[in-house]
């Protein structure tokens, strides 16, 4: 074994033996390396060096600050989903001037399907999304990098789950190339979820309300994040532009909430798991940016460091970092910061040397995507509860589907229907609802009227006034009395004033409309609805003392829907025939 004397500068390598002489000439040259090391300045590689151009990070701050800003915008119009309501004001406005509903209006794929379902034009969605449209097409998917509110709440959670990780570092764990090899036929993914939903849309079925983007955050804002806000007005404590008489209970809030929840915690997979494999309106503005004239371009004098590979939001790079993929950039410029040699630019251009816009779609998964879509729409169609009686067009899912005043004909109300639950929140009572097997499977997310929970209140009309695909057509609440839902129905084995012969005044006294009356049966007084006054505004049920089913019910039939407002009014203003 050699010495430490052997180490500062004799040379024992002749006596050494063979054995000995593998481990001093082990140990020297780690000697030496070390020594090297301090005593020579590190050389800077050409793929470490730091960009000195401010051109990509001012890009990429833009951005950030353009994402904050719609954010702050969608939350804004979110809170002013509320109505200065006034129960002795002639009329109820939103607290908003601008419309509310923008952001679903700008959503094409809600537009797209939801106007090919209905065989119909909105207008509204048609001027605020052919725009968003025609401007993908011409400077690519940036609707997703930088207005889509959920995908600002998926960056916003990079801080969770890679908050380790340095920028630019090749073979990074959470974005290697092997699991982006694996992760490249899940991408495609979302093409047959958007072919599935249009096939279903020319079927008479809207589906992309199960998952557009744009609803789905704001199901998860109305029906779990409202109602936990609300709470601190039961503490005691203010909450500007939050109502502080009633408390807000949505069904399905669980389930809405799980969602969302589970989108961001897909995070964990690989940033913007979400939008990269499941997000059909991604997937239709991807298609539509495969023309766009907004392109990464990469120069001659490119290094090779793949450093750009794992800062790609949506991995859209391929493994010649030279290449991408177009329908899946969503322009948010991590790339250009990051690139050592300053070759990596954005820019309006119309070369075609790295760019990819092709897509590898397996065309027996679109057969299985379009057979899926017609499919879904069957089972709407073909469901029990989808099945009409015999002496109505009433279904038989609809003893207690009471919907909102002003909604459409029911067929055409559920395709039009976003489930964006905005009605919903501006509902000043809570009575509006999701449904839930009342509308059966088509139905699911719709708006019902459950007086239990809160009444329809004769003095409000705010429901039509934030729906974005006139579902719900707009009325003037002078209109109302002859705006039928529904009739309220006595079970005489409960009522106190049938079965007890005692004094119940509440029903009588809440009906704004005056349908109760008194009729002496067997010398007693005993209470009577009468058709023809009832509205189904479901108060009555309402503030009914019998619990827990109240005595006086809301059922579906009396509804006028299918009749037009003139043909409504015409009803109402009729004499009623004994």
């Amino acid at each position: 074994m050699p010495t430490a004397r052997h180490c500062l500068g004799s040379n024992p390598w002749k006596s050494a033996t063979s054995a000995s002489r593998t481990k001093w000439a082990w140990a020297r040259s780690t000697w030496t390396r070390s020594r090297s090391s301090r005593c020579r300045p590190a050389m800077t590689p050409e793929s470490q060096r730091t960009p000195t151009s401010p051109k990509g990070p001012r890009m990429e701050n833009l951005r950030r600050v353009v994402q904050v800003l719609c954010f702050a915008a969608f939350v804004y119009l979110f809170v002013m989903t509320i109505g200065r309501f006034d129960f002795n004001a002639k009329s109820n406005v939103l607290m908003s001037k601008a419309p509310i509903d923008t952001f679903f209006r700008i959503d094409p794929l809600l537009g797209i399907t939801t106007m090919v379902a209905t065989r119909s034009i909105i207008r509204v969605m048609l001027i605020y999304g052919l725009p968003i449209v025609l401007l993908t097409i011409v400077a690519g998917r940036f609707f997703c990098g930088w207005i889509c509110p959920l995908g600002t709440a998926l960056d916003a959670t990079d801080t969770v789950f890679f908050r380790k990780r340095k920028r630019g570092t090749p073979g990074s764990e959470w974005n290697a190339e092997e699991r982006r090899s694996r992760n490249r036929g899940a991408r495609n993914i979302k093409f047959y979820i958007l072919g599935a939903m249009l096939i279903a849309a020319l079927f008479g079925s809207q589906l992309a309300y199960l998952m557009d983007p744009i609803t789905i955050i704001t199901r998860a804002f109305t029906f779990a994040a409202f109602p936990i806000a609300t709470l601190l007005t039961g503490a005691g404590i203010k909450v500007p532009y939050l109502p502080d008489d009633v408390q807000y209970f949505f069904r399905f809030n669980f389930l809405a909430a799980a969602i969302f929840i589970g989108i961001l915690a897909a995070n964990a997979i690989s940033r913007r798991w979400w939008c990269r494999n499941l997000c059909p309106l991604g997937a239709l503005l991807g298609l539509l940016s495969r023309f766009s004239i907004v392109r990464r371009i990469v120069k001659s004098d490119c290094i090779g460091c793949k450093r750009c590979i794992p800062d790609c939001k949506m991995g859209a790079i391929l493994d010649d970092p030279t290449q991408y993929q177009a329908p899946e950039c969503i322009y948010c410029y991590s790339c250009t910061p990051v690139c050592p040699s300053l070759s990596t630019r954005i820019v309006p251009s119309l070369a075609s040397e790295g760019y990819h816009a092709e897509l590898d779609l397996n065309r027996r998964r679109v057969f299985q995507a379009a057979g899926l879509g017609v499919l879904v729409a069957a089972l709407g169609r073909t469901n029990v509860a989808a099945k009409t009686t015999r002496a109505s067009k009433l279904k038989t899912s609809s003893q207690f589907l009471i919907r909102p005043p002003g909604a459409l004909p029911e067929d055409e109300f559920v395709d039009r229907c976003l489930r964006c639950s905005e009605c919903m929140k501006v509902c000043p009572t809570n009575g509006l609802q999701p449904a839930l097997t009342e509308a059966g499977f088509e139905g699911i997310w719709t708006p019902v009227l459950v007086p239990r929970i809160g009444e329809c209140t004769r003095q409000c009309n705010l429901c039509s006034q934030v729906c974005s695909s006139q579902a719900i057509q707009p009325f003037e609440i002078k209109e109302k009395p002859h705006i039928y839902l529904g009739t309220a129905v006595i079970d005489r084995s409960q009522c106190i004033a049938w079965n007890s012969d005692k004094q119940c005044l509440v029903c009588d006294e809440c009906c704004s409309y005056r349908a109760v009356i008194w009729k002496t049966v067997e010398g007693v007084r005993r209470p009577f609805v009468e058709e023809h006054k009832c509205v189904g505004c479901g108060i009555c049920e309402n503030v009914c003392p019998i619990q827990p089913a109240a005595a006086i019910r809301v059922f579906a039939f009396g509804d006028t829907r299918t009749l037009s407002r003139k043909a409504q009014k015409a009803y109402f203003d009729q004499a009623p025939t004994e």
